[in-house]
């Protein structure tokens, strides 16, 4: 299990922790996927009361709200100068290739 999602649970009431194996496995893709892309990240996972877990990113005047909900799905909002460009829900996969299209597009 990845170092972060490990803290989340061991600093979380255990009463309260309901996270199911797809959030945890959906959370770990995310942070190998930002880790394999070498950018520096400020924010850290989040224990939500939906029982998933949430991490806002920034990146410059970027913004980037991620939520692996208990469902499976990623819900996010990809913000630029504090204006949405873009947000929805969808699979992990689907979530890493629009994130990686907003990245490219975002830097230019």
């Amino acid at each position: 299990m990845h170092p972060e999602i490990e803290a989340v649970l061991k600093n979380a009431d255990n009463e309260d922790i309901i996270l199911n194996y797809i959030t945890i496995a959906n959370a770990e893709k995310l942070l190998n996927y930002i880790e394999d892309i070498n950018l520096q990240r400020t924010g850290r996972f989040e224990f939500t009361p939906a029982d998933s877990l949430y991490l806002l990113w920034q990146i410059d005047n970027m913004e980037i709200h991620i939520e692996c909900l208990s469902n499976g799905k990623i819900l996010y909002t990809f913000r630029n100068k504090g204006r949405t460009n873009s947000s929805g829900i969808s699979s992990v996969d689907e979530f890493i290739y629009l994130l990686e299209k907003y990245l490219l597009t975002s830097i230019f």
